[in-house]
């Protein structure tokens, strides 16, 4: 039996009492971890980015940027905000053959300073361009190397502590902040409390030539951490797998049916999976659901971005400790990055859909595109699927993205259709699993937040004035438990 969620990743459930100590996806869409499931620059596009602490207590977070092939980093910052306050940024690129840079003209602290960043922003600010030293040289992994690889990925916000005493005054209700004694934080300072929630984020996608905007929240994960997530300043931590309920155990509270599913892993010792499982359970998707609309007559196109945040802990070489394109995934992904000699890790899904009337609509391979990836599958960490009769190797139709996944072909021939990914399909009927951990059953599918978006023209608004709409909306998913043998069961 498969359990319907009403929208993929978002939480957007009934709220229910939930047990003290279990991460779960936060149905007010506020939290300690936030994860957004795109940034782009390509195609002239910007991306905004919002963050709102809601709290009265002054908080400190960690701003982790990853490029979209493997999930490496190529950013990452410490913010500090005050209470009830908030921090705004801009993604963007000058010139199509640059990489993404950051523009900030908050007053917010960051470690490092701002004003040790790039050269100030042209008319107030700080920038920053996004770097390379996690995909070249000795950590090159098989993918692009240039500084253009950059250009689109994910990213996230995490609550590293709560501040007290002087770190919180540094903070509160000085415009501008004493920014000095937040820049190297002892770990053990008296002043670091754990992480307490309450915060969100937005995300837009904006390209102001075409008058286009698509704006969606961050994924909220809250309660997530019982202690205070800091390090020394040397350290680049990634705090997504360091999810802790009690000491040796994470626990996952998965919505099913309008209740919850508790499942438990170990993340101590050799464990080292417990903790990014733990989020994976949160976000597994045994299928997506959406819509797609191809309409000459008005201009339509649609684009599905899907991102698995948690995919390179499964598939990273460099993480793994494997030779780069040697085997080593661990489930639920297949192959390492690299693997094969290919800069990519592919999991295949299987499109189907049915039209306005009902009718079932089946999406064939383009029999015209070759090439060393899979069609219908998703390769990379950040994957945007176009419906689209555009040749499947170029960049996206809309969102302009390299890491584009083509669904079309459709048959019968159907312009609109409500449309399903099945996720995590390997040989015949086999899929991707997620194993089960302490307590609580195995999880198929793969682990995915994302979006919808979709663009109308009118060419006919006036004579000589087009217009553009647009929206972006959360797809949705269903979660299905499988035991011991392999069977899916009714969740418990």
């Amino acid at each position: 039996m498969k359990h319907h969620l009403s929208s993929l990743a978002l939480g957007l459930v009934a709220a229910f009492a939930l047990p003290s100590h279990a991460m779960y996806l936060s149905p007010q869409g506020t939290g300690q971890v936030l994860l957004f499931p795109y940034y782009t620059v390509n195609s002239n596009q910007t991306t905004l980015v919002t963050l709102v602490n809601t709290t009265n207590v002054a908080k400190m977070f960690q701003v982790k940027l990853r490029e979209g092939y493997n999930g490496r980093d190529v950013l990452v910052f410490n913010l500090f905000i005050g209470p009830n306050d908030s921090w705004t940024s801009t993604l963007f690129a000058l010139q199509p053959g640059d990489g993404a840079s950051i523009m900030t003209r908050d007053e917010s602290c960051t470690a490092p300073d701002k004003p040790n960043w790039a050269a100030p922003f042209p008319g107030g600010g700080y920038q920053q361009p996004f770097l390379p030293f996690s995909y070249t040289g000795n950590l090159a992994d098989g993918a692009a190397t240039s500084i253009t690889r950059t250009r689109e990925g994910y990213f996230e916000i995490f609550e590293l502590a709560e501040l007290t005493g002087p770190l919180a005054d540094a903070v509160t209700g000085r415009h501008p902040p004493n920014c000095a004694p937040l820049q190297a934080i002892d770990p053990s300072s008296p002043h670091l409390r754990p992480p307490g929630g309450g915060v969100y984020g937005n995300f837009a996608i904006v390209d102001v030539a075409e008058g286009t905007l698509f704006g969606g929240n961050a994924v909220a994960i809250d309660d997530f951490s019982q202690r205070a997530l800091v390090s020394d300043t040397a350290s680049v931590i990634d705090w997504l797998g360091a999810g802790n309920s009690r000491p040796g155990e994470v626990d996952a509270q998965i919505p099913v049916d309008g209740g919850y599913t508790t499942l438990t892993y170990a993340n101590t010792g050799s464990a080292q999976f417990g903790g990014p499982n733990a989020v994976s359970a949160l976000i597994m998707a045994d299928s997506v659901f959406g819509s797609m609309s191809r309409e000459i007559g008005v201009g339509s196109h649609t684009e599905w971005v899907l991102t698995s945040p948690t995919k390179f802990f499964y598939t990273d070489n460099q993480r793994l400790g494997v030779a780069l394109g040697a085997p080593g995934a661990v489930p639920p992904f297949e192959q390492t990055f690299g693997e094969g000699g290919v800069g990519a890790s592919c999991v295949g899904y299987a499109p189907s859909g049915f039209d306005r009337e009902g009718r079932p609509v089946q999406f064939a391979q383009d029999p015209s595109t070759g090439g060393a990836l899979p069609q219908h599958a998703l390769c990379y960490a950040t994957n945007v699927v176009h419906f689209s009769s555009l040749p499947a190797d170029g960049a996206t139709p809309m969102l302009g993205s390299r890491l584009g996944s083509k669904v079309w072909n459709p048959a019968p021939a159907t312009e609109t259709a409500n449309v399903s990914l099945q996720l995590g399909v390997r040989r015949g009927t086999e899929r991707t699993i997620l194993p089960a951990g302490l307590r609580g059953p195995a999880l198929r599918g793969l682990p995915v937040i994302g979006f919808e978006a979709v663009r109308y023209i009118n060419g006919n608004i006036s004579p000589g004035v087009l217009a553009n709409y647009t929206m972006a909306t959360p797809l949705r998913a269903d979660v299905a438990c499988i035991d011991a043998a392999g069977a899916q069961v009714v969740c418990p």
